[in-house]
């Protein structure tokens, strides 16, 4: 049995190995995008059979996963600046059994965590003989350890299939990126209004959920730009910039995203398959891809799409008499 100090120094080391370290690419040539999430490239059925080849989330999880019952006996202190708060626990040893849903009594997910392991951004790539293909580049992680989420709840309903809807919990975290060649992407990292679904009746090794939810502008509409402009309070245009009109339509055209500043909501995809299951306490843990959308900077700037890659762990729990959805 371990002792409260090797559990600590264990967790310690796994939470440093586990911090993304994402390689650069080849620099990317600047692209537009739409606020749509069509199927290019790589389609999420690929992605996430990507995900569960890679060793990062196999091979280097299962020898270096936090269980619950090890984050738990941790205090704050031991925790604190160890970046511990920012991992996902997962299912120790062998998957064991399956997680059933009957009809006697009301169900939910409890806190269900995301952790990211890699995040990727479409661009333009060139090729040999002048080709250009769009690709997914490896990029940088700019922001701290605090892109998990976690505590995310909803009901977990039979519905000819096992349907999770996301009600509640930290379901967003900023976060950026930085490209190979040097341009930063912010984007708002969350499964808000998720709706995930599987044709299983219950949740097992090999159970694999699929649903869409909604990414919301990753500033508010009381952010204002450094000319003072914003979406519901500041100036309509900046200062010095009236002569702009006396070009009409077409001087005003190319002021119109800085000016015109919107609360843009896109839409986002995740595919997640869970590979381990505790039945006695009726946790769970696996691997997720994710697609979205980074920010448009209130409509100034083109979109790009977001690839990310992680860990997924969750509980299924039921109601009691006090909890509704």
């Amino acid at each position: 049995m371990f002792t409260r100090a090797a559990v600590f120094t264990a967790a310690v080391a796994s939470a440093a190995a586990f911090q993304p370290v994402l390689r650069a690419g080849v620099a990317p040539r600047s692209s537009k995008a739409t606020c749509t999430m069509q199927a290019e490239g790589q389609g999420m059925k690929q992605a996430i059979a990507g995900a569960i080849a890679v060793p990062l989330l196999l091979g280097a999880q299962a020898a270096n996963a936090i269980s619950v019952d090890q984050v738990r006996s941790l205090t704050y202190e031991e925790v604190k600046g160890t970046g511990l708060a920012n991992r996902c626990p997962e299912i120790a040893g062998a998957s064991q059994g399956e997680i059933s849903i009957n009809d006697k009594n009301k169900f939910k997910i409890a806190n269900l965590c995301l952790e990211p392991k890699s995040f990727q951004i479409e661009q333009e790539v060139s090729k040999r003989k002048g080709a250009v293909t769009k690709e997914f580049v490896d990029t940088k992680l700019m922001t701290r350890a605090t892109y998990t989420l976690a505590g995310v709840n909803g009901p977990l309903e039979d519905k000819g299939g096992l349907t999770f809807t996301e009600k509640d919990g930290i379901d967003y975290a900023p976060a950026t990126v930085q490209l190979p060649g040097g341009e930063r992407v912010p984007f708002m990292f969350t499964v808000k209004e998720l709706v995930a679904k599987t044709s299983d009746k219950s949740i097992s090794a090999g159970t694999e959920f699929s649903g869409t939810f909604r990414v919301p502008s990753y500033r508010s509409g009381l952010f204002l730009d450094p000319k003072g402009r914003g979406g519901t309070t500041g100036y309509d245009m900046a200062q010095a910039l009236p002569g702009m009109e006396a070009d009409g339509a077409e001087g005003q055209a190319e002021l119109a995203g800085e000016t015109n500043k919107v609360f843009q909501v896109t839409d986002g995809s995740i595919e997640f398959a869970v590979n381990k299951v505790d039945e006695s306490s009726g946790e769970w843990s696996g691997v997720f891809v994710s697609e979205q959308l980074s920010d448009t900077d209130m409509g100034s700037k083109a979109p790009k799409k977001v690839l990310i890659k992680g860990i997924i762990s969750g509980k299924v729990d039921t109601l009691d008499g006090s909890e509704e959805y």
